[in-house]
């Protein structure tokens, strides 16, 4: 593998989707879910509880647990907020808070009265066990908190616990070593949850930046390339040199038809025209290296090495004319006039890197063989052909394909007239 694919994913140009942008999304979403996650898990235990100790009142002459009353504006609570996560999305966003606010509350609400009506009937030892409990319900709401992935959030339970449940062990008369070894306790389990709530950012961000990465790859390469690079991981150098075959096509008289159209409808035949040619440039395995207004640039070789990179890069551009004679036929139902391309291809060696000023750069290839592919595309016009290729790109097509030579024409840069080549099945 090329150690190119750092730069590559680096290049300002390939910044369609920034990382950023997609890692906030993707944790927003995870934020999202778990605040409904809990909003449900709230409602349905909080109803649980409800209807056994409602059932054990009606049926039990001496009805020893938690009064009703709280357990009933509890569920009232629970279900409003769990019916408005799903509607109200800020909500969401301060889902964690009801956690400090209203479940640590309710769970003294319902356990203080019970001790003291288990010490009326004789049960001073459950009372004692049902007390100690308190930390464990506390424990369980600051690993909940800690879903919400925001550390100040699960501080703040960690405070909430700490000061509810000393206050019920100071109202115990329980001693200030067991309070401080119950506190200790609960900061410990709040450090872990921190802990794995960085560990799940971390996971967050992992799966976002691995998300844009292979978006931008697949914005400008093929599926089988950008996955190529995707698994590299190896540091991209300042500039390769190459075996390529540069495509260049071009929409006939673009320029003059624009001057008559909208704006709207013009970009929209260009997006539609564009869309289908770069399909077929990574249907042939090639890379788009830029868009030219009414054309494009493409090459076949790198930053995958290619061995048949000339017999893709032709073979890609039958595929394109015959692309757009399918277009075309869409347009002329849609009323809209047929368009023109010209593609010409040239193989030779360039330099592929990451070039430009340091607050822009683009990932490219530049060389002597981009410019004369580009004049062979502009001879198309001259020579009144499709496709025309050069004699460096016909020797690397296999024997199948066959070419008609076309009489040398002068190209800007060049001494000699140069010898091009059309392709006998493009003809017409």
């Amino acid at each position: 593998m090329l150690d190119i694919a750092g730069a590559i994913l680096n290049s300002p140009r390939l910044e369609m989707t920034p990382t950023t942008d997609a890692f906030e999304h993707a944790l927003e979403q995870e934020r999202r879910r778990n605040a409904r996650s809990i909003a449900a898990f709230r409602f349905y235990a909080g109803l649980a509880v409800f209807a056994v100790n409602f059932l054990f009142d009606l049926t039990r002459p001496l009805y020893i647990g938690p009064p009703l009353w709280p357990g009933a504006v509890y569920c009232t609570v629970a279900a409003m907020l769990w019916w408005g996560h799903g509607r109200i999305p800020q909500l969401a966003k301060w889902s964690a808070l009801s956690i400090p606010l209203i479940d640590m509350p309710f769970v003294i609400s319902v356990i203080v009265p019970l001790t003291d009506q288990l010490r009326r009937f004789g049960y001073a030892g459950d009372a004692a066990a049902v007390l100690t409990q308190v930390s464990l319900f506390n424990v369980a709401l600051i690993l909940a908190a800690s879903l919400s992935l925001e550390a100040r959030y699960t501080w703040m339970s960690a405070a909430v616990a700490l000061i509810l449940q000393s206050w019920v062990f100071f109202q115990e008369g329980r001693d200030g070593s067991f309070i401080a070894t119950v506190a200790v306790a609960t900061l410990m389990v709040t450090y872990l949850a921190l802990y794995s709530n960085r560990r799940s950012i971390a996971l967050v961000q992992a799966a976002a930046d691995e998300q844009t990465r292979r978006e931008r790859l697949g914005r400008y390469f093929s599926p089988a390339v950008a996955q190529a690079l995707a698994d590299s991981d190896r540091v991209p150098g300042e500039g390769s040199r190459h075996e390529v075959s540069v495509l260049f096509a071009d929409i006939r008289d673009f320029t003059a038809r624009a001057q008559t159209q909208t704006g709207d409808a013009v970009v929209a035949l260009l997006n539609e025209f564009h869309s289908c040619m770069v399909d077929c440039i990574f249907r042939w395995g090639g890379t788009l290296d830029k868009y030219l207004g009414d054309g494009l640039m493409a090459y076949f070789g790198a930053p995958v090495e290619q061995a048949d990179h000339a017999e893709r890069a032709v073979r890609c551009a039958l595929d394109m004319q015959q692309a757009l004679a399918t277009m075309n036929r869409d347009l002329e139902g849609r009323g809209i006039a047929p368009l023109r391309m010209g593609v010409g291809v040239h193989t030779g060696s360039v330099i592929l890197g990451d070039i430009g000023a340091a607050s822009r750069r683009e990932f490219t290839i530049i060389g002597d063989t981009v410019n004369v592919a580009a004049r062979v595309e502009q001879l198309t016009k001259v020579a009144g052909a499709a496709i025309l290729v050069t004699e460096e790109t016909r020797r690397g097509v296999s024997a199948n394909l066959e070419f008609i030579a076309v009489e040398p024409l002068p190209v800007k840069g060049k001494r000699e007239p140069l010898q091009t080549y059309r392709l006998q099945a493009s003809a017409g």
